[in-house]
């Protein structure tokens, strides 16, 4: 059985309906750091109507906003307590897990050094990422632009004609595939190949598994051990890689 967070994340996903996925993306954001606003609130942050707010509730198969608000909490307190218990974090294991991302970077170096050697050449790169791996797209941004190279995010979330409306050919592209949620990134992706560009992918083993055309691009895989449920190390780790790119750019 679904839970409630899942259903919110597959209306996202599945939905034609842009104001859902608006609502959906605001009450995700917001669960992420423990915080669940009133139906007044969530209507007023996405501009949208009360009853809107009601029918998106309905859409998860909650009888209104309070039932969707109420269960969200439920559900955001048991996966905090079992992240207490799992992590019962004794500082060997935080240790641990880090030296083992640091380890998963430094493998990965020839990737790294084969990315820099293109970005230091154009000078300009893309970013597309899926929707899991936006606040590492952000930090990669970041750090790049920092040091002069033009950057820009692709965010398909908002517009996936995007990269069609500026005809992309030719263009370094970074392609950050994690998480469920990646049906739009797979579709973006496949446009981008046939439309000749320069492609670096950063990928998990079962996005790998459902698109075996990745194969054929320059890829990296995040396959360092950790729990797949704990959002935290991927994001860790992928900021960790990508500092040590930034590293290597001139």
């Amino acid at each position: 059985m679904l839970s409630v967070y899942e259903r919110v994340e597959n209306l996202i996903k599945d939905n034609k309906n842009t104001t859902f996925k608006l609502i959906g993306k605001q009450i995700l954001a917001d669960w992420s750091v423990g915080v669940f606003k009133s139906q007044s609130e969530i209507s007023k942050m996405c501009f949208v109507s009360l009853a809107t707010a009601t029918q998106f509730a309905k859409a998860c198969y909650c009888e209104g906003y309070k039932e969707l608000s109420i269960r969200l909490k439920v559900e955001y307190e048991n996966v905090m307590q079992n992240k207490i218990r799992a992590d019962q974090p004794n500082q060997a294991d935080m240790t641990g897990m880090r030296a083992v991302i640091n380890n998963w970077v430094s493998e990965n170096d020839g990737f790294l050094y084969d990315l820099a050697s293109k970005i230091n050449e154009r000078r300009k790169v893309w970013i597309c990422p899926s929707y899991q791996s936006m606040y590492s797209a952000k930090f990669l941004e970041d750090v790049l632009t920092n040091v002069g190279i033009q950057t820009k995010i692709i965010d398909i979330s908002i517009n996936l004609e995007v990269g069609k409306h500026l005809e992309f050919n030719n263009e370094l592209v970074i392609i950050l595939l994690t998480g469920r949620d990646t049906d739009t990134t797979v579709l973006a992706l496949e446009y981008l190949i046939k439309a000749k560009n320069d492609i670096f992918i950063i990928t998990t083993p079962s996005n790998i598994a459902e698109l075996p055309d990745i194969k054929e691009q320059k890829h990296m895989l995040i396959n360092f051990q950790d729990n797949n449920f704990f959002y935290k190390y991927r994001c860790y780790a992928l900021i960790s890689l990508f500092f040590s790119l930034s590293e290597k750019i001139s």
